[in-house]
C-alpha cells in the first residue's frame, strides 16, 4: 500500500479524533439545557403501564343525612381515569402509566351519602374535573388532588345551580417510604372526608343560613377554572438592570395561601456582560390578604448565556459563556381574587450568579412588573 495513502488516513483518523474531543465542551452544554427542558422529549412512547388504585371512598364521617340524587361524569376520560404520567423504565425508556380506580370514580363518592329519589332535598353533583396532579417545583414538588365538581341543588319540584366546589387538595406522605399506589389511595380518601364535610356544610345551611359557606365554593356560574397570567417587568440595581417576561396558569383561589409554578425569560445587564436566561418552574408562594392584595415570594433557578462587553480584558473561555444563577423576588400583588384583569406587582429582587472560574456575583435592587389575567 501506498505510503503517502496511509500517512494521509492516519492524518483523517487524528483530526476526527481531535474533532471528538473538541466536542466534549458543547456535550456538556446540550446536558445542562436538557436538564433544564421538559422531562418529555419523546415524541412517542414505547410502553404502557396501567396501575389500578382501591379508591373506596370513607366510611368513617357520616353523611346519611345528605341526599345524593344523581352524579353526573362529564369528562372526556374513562369513568376510571384519574391520572396519567409519566415514567422511566430502566432510567432511558419513557412509559405512559395510566392511574384507574378498580370502579368508577363515581361510585365511589357515593359512599356514606343517602342515595334516595323521594328526598325533599337532594342535590346532583357534577364531575367536570377529577385527577391527581404531581406538580413539580424547581426546589420541591407536591402531589394534588384536582376536582371542579358543580352542584345543583332539588327542592320541592324545583332546581338550581348553588355553586362548584374547586379542590386543589394537598396531600402529605404517611411515612418517606410510601409507595405511589399507597399515597394514591391516601389521597383519594382525604379528599372524600373533605368532600362529604362541604356537603354537610351545604345541607346544613338549610336550617341555618347564619353558617358560613364552604371556601373552596366559587357561586358565580361563569368562573375560569383556569386563569393564564402574562407579566413583563423591570428591576434595576446599582450597576445592574434588566427586564423580565414570565407566563404560568393558576387555579381559582380557595384558600388565603398557594403555590404556583411559571417559567420565565430574563435579560440582564452589568459592568461585564449582558446575559439571557431561562428559568423553568419556578415557584411562587402567595398569601392572600384581601380581595385585591397579595404577598408573594418567588425563587428562581436559571440558565443563562452571556455576551462578554470587554473581551479582551476578560479573556472568557468556552466555559464562561453560560452562568448558572439563583434569585428570589419578594413583591406586593395587585391581582383581583378570581377575576380576570391586569395586575401590578411591585418589590425587591436579589440575585447570586455563578460563571466558571470566576468570583460570585451578587446583585440586588428594586422591581416593577405590569401583567394582566386571561
Amino acid at each position: 500500500m501506498n505510503k503517502n495513502c496511509c500517512s494521509k488516513t492516519w492524518c483523517q483518523i487524528y483530526d476526527s479524533l481531535r474533532q471528538i474531543r473538541n466536542c466534549r465542551f458543547l456535550i456538556c452544554i446540550i446536558s445542562i439545557i436538557l436538564l433544564f427542558c421538559h422531562n418529555d422529549l419523546y415524541s412517542q412512547k414505547f410502553l404502557t403501564d396501567t396501575i389500578y388504585i382501591d379508591f373506596k371512598g370513607d366510611s368513617i364521617l357520616s353523611a346519611g343525612q345528605v341526599c345524593i340524587k344523581d352524579i353526573i361524569d362529564n369528562r372526556d376520560e374513562t369513568p376510571d381515569f384519574v391520572m396519567y404520567r409519566a415514567k422511566k423504565k430502566f432510567l432511558i425508556l419513557p412509559v405512559d402509566q395510566e392511574i384507574l380506580t378498580i370502579k368508577p370514580v363515581s361510585e365511589a363518592i357515593l359512599n356514606g351519602f343517602k342515595t334516595n329519589d323521594n328526598c325533599n332535598l337532594s342535590y346532583t353533583i357534577h364531575i367536570n374535573k377529577f385527577e391527581i396532579e404531581k406538580r413539580q417545583g424547581r426546589f420541591s414538588s407536591s402531589t394534588f388532588l384536582v376536582a371542579d365538581i358543580p352542584v345543583y341543588e332539588h327542592k320541592d319540584d324545583s332546581s338550581h345551580y348553588l355553586g362548584t366546589l374547586f379542590y386543589d387538595h394537598q396531600y402529605h406522605p404517611l411515612h418517606k417510604k410510601e409507595l405511589f399506589p399507597e399515597s394514591a389511595q391516601n389521597l383519594l380518601n382525604n379528599w372524600h372526608i373533605a368532600f362529604k364535610t362541604d356537603l354537610i356544610k351545604l345541607n346544613t345551611l338549610q336550617d341555618n343560613s347564619d353558617k358560613e359557606l364552604p371556601t373552596n365554593l366559587i357561586i358565580a356560574p361563569n368562573d375560569k377554572p383556569l386563569y393564564l397570567h402574562v407579566r413583563t417587568g423591570a428591576f434595576a440595581g446599582r450597576n445592574w438592570y434588566g427586564l423580565q417576561g414570565e407566563i404560568f396558569f393558576s387555579r381559582p383561589e380557595t384558600s388565603n395561601r398557594y403555590k404556583t409554578t411559571s417559567g420565565i425569560v430574563r435579560y440582564q445587564n452589568n459592568s461585564d456582560y449582558e446575559s439571557i436566561s431561562i428559568g423553568r418552574n419556578s415557584e411562587h408562594f402567595t398569601f392572600r390578604k384581601n380581595d385585591n392584595l397579595s404577598l408573594d415570594i418567588d425563587l428562581n433557578i436559571l440558565l443563562g448565556f452571556l455576551k462578554w462587553k470587554d473581551v479582551k480584558m476578560h479573556n472568557p473561555t468556552l466555559y464562561q459563556i453560560i452562568n448558572a444563577e439563583v434569585s428570589s423576588i419578594q413583591s406586593i400583588i395587585l391581582d383581583r381574587k378570581n377575576k380576570q384583569g391586569f395586575t401590578f406587582r411591585v418589590g425587591t429582587i436579589e440575585a447570586l450568579a455563578y460563571i466558571y472560574n470566576k468570583k460570585l456575583q451578587f446583585h440586588a435592587g428594586g422591581f416593577l412588573e405590569f401583567g394582566y389575567k386571561f
